[in-house]
């Protein structure tokens, strides 16, 4: 029995979760992202990696064993080929087998990666300032940080380290070790350093003290602060190794290579090696400052298809499979030694309109006659269990997220009424762009846009396909060339900043891709600064009302249509695994995992 993802917001929200993991059990551990990850090809390999800055990668993101201690441990492990997890199917087992797509993990440099499967790795290798406990991601709790304050203006924390943090090495973890680790993160300006954009500064302030000051107020910056992109490494060991947090990182630095094969970390688990295309190994870190995990070793055995990581699952061959579609997931539903796990992933596709690129679609009645127009519990039937409803761009179980009772429901004849108020009462005819290798959630992208094109079909609406490779669809985007497209967009840290201000006008979504700013309209005014006063408000209260607001408006006159919230679909041996702490963001965290 598995922990499952628990999220708080609105009462319909916890039913939907307590349908989707009744049998799991929640899991604490210890106390222990990107910008919109816009995804691609594979579930845990799909294109994530998208936004200001950002590179494109097929994204899913992180975390190869060898066992014992001593000299053992020095001798990297690799499971051959077939081999059933040495004999070990059910019950206790030392060595713990997950099938996993590697997808577009290029680097385990914790402070240099930002793909999609790489959080996984990372999670097990490192530590980070703040964490989430278990599976709840409501409130954050202490890692390496066992205590911080906040100034009343919340543009400073002060971060107390916990003296029982300690290095894979046996060394403490001191505030040195996090201001390098903070500071390269920065400097080598690789795909995930913005989540360091309002960073002014971070120093050591006390023999167990750092001091963070921001240049601006960001009420999710303990939220950011949990991702594995921005782990705690060993600063002395790294820099032993060619890496330095100088403002020159990005040209002066050389650990890349040294950090791919060993880890530096406080984590539960240590790297023995990394075979791209093969497998990544890792074994117990026997100086581990937490709770011990009761596996030695961990096996990440690469593989692409989906079906074949059943194969394994079921045969007892692999004891996690981390990329089931929801057609296998189904068919494993009613498993005696298999379970599934849903973990809403806080990412939707979404039907977007460029606002200039086809007169048809240059007013908010024309988007509102296709909002009405989509049949989204005849999609709800083809995603299955790879997804729930969303009411707004907020995703369900994240603070001033809307309840899912306002999400868009089917309505021809508003729809039909909103054509006419449009001037096209017969309908009108657009070019609607999606990527023809992309998948949303394991669903192919191919077969939501043909659902899309029948349902508004019915109210007279033309939707001319266009498919093209994902390169070419995301490239284009973002220049703003298209007239309509179904795209995706994902949670880099989990947090209500990744979403809002991003999709209000002149975000970084809806400006330069959708050409929708402030000045479009005095709805779309109202909007961006309902969002930008949002994210000054350090009141809850005051902030979700905000949030309200401007989402509800956005409904109403925004050129978006939100179709789903993606659900990353885990499969387990229920024969060996009792439970495990899930996350959105590194999907399920193999150092909580407790076996029957």
């Amino acid at each position: 029995m598995i922990a499952g993802t628990k999220r708080v917001v609105t009462e319909v929200r916890a039913q939907l979760l307590d349908a989707a993991v009744a049998d799991i059990r929640p899991v604490l551990r210890q106390s222990s992202t990107e910008h919109q990850h816009e995804t691609g090809v594979g579930a845990m390999s799909r294109q994530r990696i998208d936004g200001p800055g950002r590179l494109l990668h097929t994204r899913m993101s992180r975390r190869a064993v060898l066992g014992g201690l001593g000299a053992a441990a020095a001798a990297p492990f690799f499971l051959k080929a077939g081999s059933r997890a040495f004999g070990q199917t059910a019950g206790k087992i030392s060595t713990l087998v997950v099938a996993v797509e590697e997808g577009d993990t290029r680097t385990l440099d914790p402070q240099g990666a930002n793909e999609l499967t790489v959080p996984i790795f990372l999670k097990a290798l490192y530590d980070q300032l703040t964490t989430f406990p278990g599976s709840s991601f409501s409130k954050v709790a202490g890692d390496v940080a066992a205590s911080w304050r906040v100034s009343p203006d919340g543009l400073t924390y002060v971060f107390n380290l916990d003296p029982r943090v300690r290095f894979s090495d046996g060394s403490a973890v001191t505030p040195d070790d996090v201001v390098f680790s903070l500071r390269r993160q920065k400097y080598l300006k690789g795909p995930a350093s913005w989540f360091q954009d309002g960073v002014a500064s971070v120093n050591k302030t006390g023999p167990s003290q750092v001091t963070v000051k921001l240049t601006s107020v960001n009420p999710d910056w303990l939220f950011l602060l949990t991702s594995p992109f921005l782990s705690i490494a060993n600063s002395s060991v790294l820099e032993h190794n060619g890496a330095n947090d100088a403002t020159s990182a990005a040209t002066t630095d050389t650990a890349r290579a040294w950090i791919d094969q060993h880890s530096a970390g406080s984590g539960p688990f240590v790297l023995d090696a990394w075979s791209h295309g093969s497998q990544l190994t890792m074994h117990r870190n026997p100086l581990y400052w937490g709770k011990p995990s009761p596996l030695e070793r961990i096996v990440f055995r690469f593989e692409k298809n989906a079906t074949t990581q059943r194969d394994l699952l079921v045969r007892g061959d692999a004891h996690i499979a981390a990329n089931l579609t929801p057609d296998l997931a189904a068919e494993l539903a009613t498993s005696k030694t298999v379970g599934i796990l849903n973990i809403p992933s806080l990412g939707f596709p979404w039907l977007g309109f460029h606002v200039n690129r086809n007169p048809a679609l240059k007013t908010p009645q024309s988007w509102e006659a296709c909002k009405y127009a989509l049949d989204y519990d005849g999609m709800a039937k083809i995603y299955r269990g790879a997804g729930q409803f969303t009411a707004g761009v907020i995703p369900p179980g994240l603070p001033n997220a809307l309840p899912v009772s306002e999400r868009f429901k089917r309505d021809i004849p508003r729809a039909k009424a909103a054509l006419v108020a449009a001037g096209y009462p017969k309908g009108f005819t657009f070019e609607l762009t999606y990527a023809s290798d992309q998948v949303f959630w394991n669903v192919p992208a191919s077969i939501i846009a043909a659902k899309v094109q029948g349902d508004l079909a019915h109210v007279g609406i033309t939707a001319n396909l266009r498919p093209v490779p994902s390169t070419q669809e995301l490239t284009d985007f973002r220049a703003g060339k298209l007239e309509a497209v179904i795209h995706e967009w994902g949670a880099d840290y989990i947090g209500w900043t990744d979403f809002l201000p991003v999709f209000a006008p002149g975000g970084h979504v809806a400006a330069p891709r959708q050409g929708w700013t402030p000045e479009f309209s005095p709805q779309a005014k109202q909007i961006a600064d309902l969002s930008a006063e949002a994210v000054k408000t350090l009141n809850p209260a005051k902030q979700q009302q905000l949030c309200y607001q401007a989402q509800r408006l956005m409904n109403q006159v925004g050129p978006y249509c939100w179709l789903w919230e993606g659900n990353i679909q885990i499969g387990y041996r229920k024969d060996v695994i009792k439970s495990m702490a899930t996350n959105p963001v590194w999907f399920f965290d193999v150092g909580s995992i407790q076996l029957v």
